[in-house]
């Protein structure tokens, strides 16, 4: 290398070096920054095999480093052109304290340029290396922090949104938008679907003071924290308004919790006050003011004297305990009163001792006493409730302790509630671990089939057996994907009905077409029950087909083999009635009230021996009420088979007409007009894959692994059909998109978009940006030939 050059290689702030172009890539050269970041001298590096210097570490299962950083050089040798790796977890064998040598996890951006002499004959492989590692570690940690915050979001009890102000011609805030709400924003409000929409848009009749307060914490970003009262919502609140972030000055966050209660206790407690003070003037008033407030009050107290003897009970405790309820003269009969420690301390379950009521312990000496109870009331048959039981002392102008006041809530509903809540995050913890499994079950024939495919590419018999493995588990897997898919969109009233004048009749017979090869396998005894005449309802008639192939698969899969499964069909006056019912596994009667529940099948399945994600009843549920119908579970118990009811409204008709159907056939073969085709897309695999399917049937296909490279092949080789993937390395698909469209021979050429994105705003934004379809991965074969077919049809 003369001096100059190589003053300037040794210059470069990035690390750098040269390598021979050969399998073993022996350091020709090493700059000083990489010396530095590798802790090497250059000694030990200039002569060596790259891979000698920089060996895998055998006992780090995720040291792929080396192994990509091969294949890239090899790319380069056979191609000659530059490789780049985004990013490449590459443990370092580095220098440490005392001589020893350790590995370092770092990561890192590197580039792989051919250097070729003269002649064109490829000299070295100029290697450039950028040390992410910081970076990289910065954004996991970002990642970690935005999960963290997620969680913190959707676990506070408090309310929170993120709203946006919205101002008249002369700047004055008139409304506001919801631009984000936690689960607790509808209880603490009552408002329901307010993401995206203004609060006038809900409550028309929402105060201006409120936009005034927002307005002001926007404007000058200093935080507020207020008590007021939303008389439209008819609640109190205590609100703390901040600005989240100061480059978006119009946004407000608002973190605030439904007070209503707590400002009605405290203007009771002031009237309290007003009538005790009343009551040193005119003592007969003040005790009848204080008896309306012991029976108005929503909560059960109890006044006993010194010894623990009843006093005075208002109407709530007799609600809460029973109007049998014995009298204690002394805290000793307290063993008559039965109750349960439910604080889940050491003492949780446990019986109440006389001395432990809250009665007693306050007569003992307590200030103040506070204790969570299960009560048995003196009810006939008697009643099972939870109290929060608070108990302060009664004392006399010296101070002695002359009695007890306790004051006990019931919190039934909200325990049980809360159990129901814990019921829930462990049903949607159990659906999580089931979604691993069945996501990760696939991967393992794939896997298997693919090295089969690797290592006997000849064997034909064997080759066409394991594409059969692969194509079947990945279309499992779209399948589990949809199933997630479809019951999001329903679920977020996404899905629209294209309904129809439909018979049921049919809709169960395609049903139970695409269930038939379960049903055989299994050897299952099927009937099939029908009405004489057709049973019209309106509906999609995809939808409803989706909905029985569900439940009639479900039936198959819950049945042992050999089992009976029965499908009828009736028209019950306005309604039309589908009844499937099997002899197989049952359900208990708990299981069959959240039969439909999202997250349910994990404790009816729980060895996971049929498979499923347990959300095909969800699903079922959700559709059939979307159509306006109503579906229902029954079984008799476990091992006594299970039957499910659907019904939708009959539509009577005089006379049926029933449109043609024009069916387009495509040619068996496939067969059309040979198209030149140019993919575009940097995976290796898919590219390739891709390539030689589309060859098979008859087309020219060229390959580009990145933009430019695809620009030159299209000016060049003017292709019929562009399929562009959009995550490429140097230009997105979008933009490539355009800039093909900015060509001249561009109209001639249908461009065609290949993304993981399947979403209505992601279709939209492909055909923005100049594409003419929009294809999910996996793709579907069939109706790319289709697409191609018409291209074909077109050029001929």
């Amino acid at each position: 290398m003369p001096p100059t050059s190589e003053a300037l290689f040794n210059a470069l702030p990035i690390g750098a070096y040269l390598l021979a172009p050969t399998a073993d890539a022996t350091v020709l050269a090493v700059n000083d920054a990489f010396l530095t970041n590798s802790t090497l001298r250059r000694e030990e590096m200039v002569g060596r095999s790259l891979f000698d210097i920089f060996p895998h570490n055998p006992n780090d299962l995720e040291d792929t480093g080396v192994e990509a950083l091969r294949r890239s050089l090899m790319q380069v040798i056979e191609t000659g052109k530059q490789t780049a790796l985004a990013l490449q977890r590459f443990p370092l064998w580095i220098s440490a304290h005392g001589g020893t040598k350790r590995y370092e996890e770092r990561y890192w951006r590197a580039v792989n340029t051919p250097i070729f002499d003269a002649e064109g004959a490829m000299t070295s492989i100029l290697h450039t290396t950028e040390d992410v590692t910081a970076a990289h570690r910065d954004q996991q940690a970002l990642l970690r922090s935005e999960a963290r915050y997620r969680s913190l979001f959707e676990a506070i009890n408090e309310g929170f949104c993120v709203i946006e102000m919205v101002y008249d011609k002369q700047g004055i805030p008139v409304d506001y938008r919801f631009l984000q709400v936690n689960p607790a924003f509808e209880a603490q409000t009552g408002l329901v679907d307010a993401t995206g929409r203004t609060i006038r848009e809900i409550v028309p009749a929402h105060e201006g003071h409120w936009f005034a307060t927002y307005g002001a914490v926007a404007r000058t970003g200093i935080a507020r924290h207020f008590q007021d009262e939303a008389v439209a919502l008819g609640r109190w609140y205590d609100v703390h308004a901040f600005r989240p972030d100061p480059s978006s000055p119009d946004e407000v966050a608002v973190l605030f919790s439904d007070i209503t209660r707590q400002r009605t206790a405290e203007r009771r407690l002031l009237e309290s006050e007003r009538s005790a003070r009343a009551a040193a003037r005119d003592a007969m008033a003040a005790t009848r003011r204080l008896d309306a407030v012991l029976e108005a009050a929503p909560i059960a107290i109890v006044v006993s004297d010194r010894l623990g003897a009843i006093e005075r009970v208002n109407r709530s405790f007799v609600q809460l305990w029973g109007e049998n309820y014995p009298l204690p003269q002394d805290i000793s009969d307290f063993r008559l009163w039965q109750a349960r420690w439910a604080d889940h301390s050491e003492k949780h379950g446990q019986a109440l001792g006389t001395d432990e009521w809250t009665t007693a312990r306050v007569l003992q000496g307590e200030a103040i006493a506070r204790d969570i109870l299960s009560i048995v009331s003196f009810d006939d048959p008697p009643n099972h409730r939870t109290v929060l039981s608070n108990g302060a002392r009664i004392e006399d102008e010296n101070g002695e302790v002359v009695g007890a006041v306790v004051a006990q809530l019931d919190i039934t509903d909200r325990v049980r509630a809360e159990e129901e809540l814990r019921l829930a995050d462990k049903r949607k913890d159990e659906f999580l671990a089931m979604l691993s499994h069945e996501l990760r079950n696939p991967l393992a024939p794939i896997a298997a089939a693919a090295e089969l495919m690797r290592a006997s590419p000849n064997d034909e018999q064997r080759v066409s057996k394991s594409s059969g493995i692969i194509a079947r588990q990945v279309k499992h897997i779209t399948g589990l994907i949809d199933d997630l898919l479809d019951v999001s969109r329903v679920t977020q009233g996404l899905v629209k009905l294209n309904t129809e004048m439909v018979d049921v009749n049919r809709i169960a017979a395609d049903a139970i077409e695409q269930v038939r090869p379960l049903i055989d396998q299994r050897r299952h005894r099927l009937s099939f029950t029908t009405p004489a005449g057709a049973a019209l309802v309106r509906a999609d008639s995809k939808r409803l087909t989706q909905v029985l192939v569900n439940v009639i698969n479900n039936a198959a899969k819950y049945t042992p083999e050999g089992g009976d499964i029965s499908v009828s069909i009736a028209i019950d006056g306005p309604h039309v009635r589908v009844t499937i019912t099997d002899n197989g596994i049952g359900m208990t009667p708990e299981i069959a009230a959240r039969a439909f529940e999202l997250f349910s099948q994990a404790e009816r399945s729980s060895d996971r021996s049929q498979g499923g994600l347990g959300i095909g009843l969800a699903l079922v549920r959700s559709l059939v009420t979307l159509h306006g119908g109503t579906v229902q579970a029954y079984s008799a118990g476990p091992h006594q088979g299970s039957t499910f009811v659907i019904c939708l409204d009959h539509v009577e008709m005089l006379a049926m007409q029933t449109d043609a159907e024009n069916n387009e056939q495509h040619d068996a073969d496939h067969g059309h007009l040979q198209l030149r085709v140019l993919i575009v897309d940097d995976n290796v695999d898919a590219g390739e894959t891709l390539s030689m399917l589309l060859e098979a049937m008859g087309n020219e296909v060229r390959v580009a692994r990145n933009a430019q490279s695809g620009l030159e092949t299209y000016d060049r080789w003017l292709p019929d059909v562009c399929l562009l993937d959009i995550g490429l390395p140097d230009i997105d698909g979008y933009r490539l998109a355009g800039m093909l469209r900015a060509r001249v021979h561009s109209p001639e050429t249908l461009l065609i978009a290949v993304t993981g994105y399947g979403l209505q705003q992601d279709k939209e934004k492909s055909l923005a940006a100049g594409f003419d379809h929009h294809f999910v991965k996996p793709l579907d074969i069939d109706k790319l030939v289709s697409v191609l077919g018409a291209v074909s049809s077109r050029r001929r």
